[in-house]
């Protein structure tokens, strides 16, 4: 039988004068664990194997392990000669797979806050939305995320001060993951029309940088904690969220 994981919300209490409603102040602080967690953890892998190939005996001791599990030492050696010859993609591969990794984790909790958001409207009585936007929340998990932010702007009513400069990055962030997602990171027509960034060609590897990839995670940060603690705020008189 397969074991069965589940992860709790954090623990909040919630008394009679709380000035915000616990849900999603509990995934937003949940998802930017995930994410610090996410970043850290590829860091730590990183340092960590290249600590112990350093070791005496480090490779040799690999490789045995590796050779155990594997058909044979031909199969171990095709795949050294497969990571020699894409060295340039997987040496990045920490990176890249962190990116990947935090978006997963905003299209959870994006997700939960928009259903959060439609409960408490209809639990609090108000008005509704306009077709248009009720539209937009039906098909919110795929919109691009600076429209995911618009619409959750709207149906809370809260105001989000994200300036041109973060917008922007938001959607370079999101134009990359779609490179790894559905195009192995190599540039296309697709990113050249959309990015602003420049110095890009199509057939190229897009490379994520640390500095790039930490301030995302800023980023993200930013954005998580805003619509949280104010979507928290502006429906505290809702019921508990099922």
């Amino acid at each position: 039988m397969k074991p069965s994981i589940r992860i709790p919300l954090p623990d909040m209490v919630r008394s009679k004068d709380s000035k915000i409603h616990p849900f999603p102040f509990q995934i937003a602080v949940q998802t930017l664990e995930f994410m610090q967690g996410s970043l850290f953890h590829a860091s730590l892998v990183d340092h960590a194997s290249g600590a112990y190939v350093r070791l005496p005996d480090g490779m040799s001791n690999l490789e045995r392990m590796f050779i155990e599990k594997l058909d044979s030492p031909r199969t171990y050696d095709e795949a050294w000669g497969i990571l020699g010859k894409y060295q340039a993609v997987f040496e990045r591969i920490p990176f890249q797979s962190v990116l990947i990794a935090m978006n997963s984790h905003w299209d959870w909790y994006a997700r939960k806050l928009m259903d959060f958001i439609l409960f408490a409207r209809q639990d609090l009585n108000q008005l509704a939305l306009e077709k248009c936007n009720k539209d937009r929340t039906k098909r919110f998990s795929s919109l691009p995320i600076c429209e995911q932010l618009d619409v959750i702007g709207i149906t809370s009513g809260i105001a989000l001060t994200l300036n041109e400069a973060d917008k922007s990055e938001l959607q370079e962030m999101a134009l990359v993951r779609n490179l790894g997602l559905h195009n192995r990171w190599e540039v296309d027509s697709r990113y050249l029309g959309r990015t602003a960034r420049r110095g890009y060609q199509a057939g190229e590897i897009r490379i994520i940088e640390l500095d790039e990839l930490n301030g995302w995670h800023q980023m993200f940060n930013k954005v998580v904690q805003m619509t949280g603690i104010e979507v928290a705020k502006v429906f505290v008189g809702a019921n508990d969220y099922p």
